[in-house]
């Protein structure tokens, strides 16, 4: 049986509820009323920046074993972009910078980078599914043919879904959320050693 995926059935679906409600969205009339009392339809005012929410994650790791250590840091900023009611979309921005020092060894600088556009519905309250396509430079340690450990940078595609709660319920402010994000691409690599669930945890204004 020829198994379907679940990412670009729901990717497809988001972008068809993007294109028919922003076509209507733009089309937003309010009545108004002229000094002789005839009344005529005038569009509402379109203010870019009311449709704009920020958000952005921060990440900090360390780990020891017998003859090694790593230390991570990482940011991950995202803008996203109110479209019509619960649906909105954007980019998100992720760098995380990680030092590994093995015994024998100079310590090792990395830098992961990755860069996606999501689209995100607001399904009940504070609850929200979000699909994203994006594109992930990894680096990474591995060793050469004389065993010795050097740096890899890897670039793949990153197709992501996954399901969070944003505690603003979508009334704007400043607030907080949290997501588990499964990545298909990741979890279809025969050769990929990664997880593909990644926790996020950020912190957001304006959603």
């Amino acid at each position: 049986m020829k198994q379907v995926s679940i990412f670009p059935l729901f990717m497809l679906f988001l972008w068809g509820m993007i294109f028919p409600t922003s076509v209507s969205a733009q089309l937003s009339f309010a009545s108004a009323v002229t000094p002789n009392g005839l009344s005529y339809a005038k569009k509402d005012e379109y203010k870019f920046k009311d449709h704009l929410w920020f958000g952005a994650g921060l990440s900090l790791g360390f780990a020891g074993t017998s003859g090694a250590s790593i230390f991570g840091i990482g940011i991950s900023p995202m803008v996203g972009y109110k479209i019509v009611g619960p649906l909105s979309a954007g980019p998100r921005l992720s760098v995380l910078f990680t030092s590994e020092k093995y015994s024998g060894y100079k310590a090792f600088n990395l830098f992961d980078v990755e860069l996606s556009l999501f689209a995100r519905v607001r399904v009940f309250k504070g609850l929200f599914v979000q699909g994203e396509i994006g594109t992930v430079s990894d680096q990474q340690i591995v060793g050469n043919q004389l065993g010795q450990p050097v740096k890899n940078t890897l670039t793949r595609p990153a197709q992501y879904l996954g399901i969070g709660y944003n505690f603003t319920n979508g009334q704007g402010g400043g607030g907080q959320e949290i997501a588990i994000m499964y990545d298909f691409y990741v979890a279809d690599d025969l050769y990929a050693s990664q997880t593909p669930f990644q926790i996020r945890v950020a912190f957001t204004f304006g959603y």
